[in-house]
């Protein structure tokens, strides 16, 4: 089911304090930058979308957002105070609808689901742990949200605090991967590199890892799969 996101005013893109990593699509370039943990900033098709932030990254010289996505309640993804200065006058925020409650603009988004931003096409995508009593009774709860944003010709796969999930089986032609890995509530060196299988991206960012060395992701993940890239960041400067 696709609903129709309204958008109150188009964006006037404007050029970021760091460029981040440049990628085309069928209607123009695509900039994503990282900017902290888990927060990043993906410009391009005429709109500005922030992922999860959280006020811990600098946002001077950027593009104020026009969509604000949020993965999870949790206080470090979900900080209601910084959504008022993240984003332009009419910014829409979407996410789980737990943290909907006295937000203006708020589109609420199950997994499965979908929006339309302008030409760029929104799925909310399952986001958990995994826990024994899933196992067994083969249901799980769905915590947060994962998101697959398309652009013409180009897809981009968010994962959220998620570990190794069989729904990551049903994600297809997904060229840029954003998985969460080495912290708590994220996928393990092992489950990531599993998940790369499983996706099959063209690329892939380790983020949110928290204290895990950069150098262990490297090794691990590295060459998790022939012809995948690994691009590792330091989200923490």
């Amino acid at each position: 089911m696709k609903t129709a996101l309204l958008i109150l005013a188009a964006a006037i893109v404007a050029p970021c304090a760091d460029e981040g990593d440049l990628f085309s699509t069928a209607v123009g370039p695509v900039t994503i930058t990282p900017v902290h943990d888990a927060e990043m900033t993906i410009q391009g098709a005429g709109r500005v979308i922030y992922v999860d932030p959280s006020g811990e990254g600098s946002h001077k010289g950027r593009a104020k957002a026009d969509l604000v996505l949020i993965t999870t309640a949790d206080a470090d993804h979900f900080v209601p105070a910084v959504l008022a200065r993240s984003g332009t006058k009419g910014a829409a925020i979407v996410g789980p609808a737990e943290i909907g409650a006295g937000l203006k603009r708020f589109t609420a988004l199950e997994n499965g689901k979908t929006i339309q931003f302008g030409d760029i096409t929104i799925q909310a995508v399952p986001a958990y742990s995994p826990s024994p009593a899933d196992a067994k009774t083969g249901r799980a709860q769905v915590r947060g949200n994962g998101y697959v944003l398309t652009y013409p010709g180009f897809r981009i796969y968010i994962s959220g605090g998620t570990g190794l999930i069989p729904e990551m089986k049903a994600l297809k032609n997904i060229d840029v991967a954003f998985l969460a890995v080495g912290a708590p509530g994220t996928l393990s060196l092992e489950d990531a590199a599993a998940a790369i299988i499983l996706i099959k991206p063209k690329i892939v960012y380790p983020y949110r890892y928290g204290q895990t060395s950069l150098d262990d992701i490297r090794k691990q993940l590295g060459h998790a799969v022939p012809g995948v890239e690994v691009r590792v960041r330091d989200w923490y400067e």
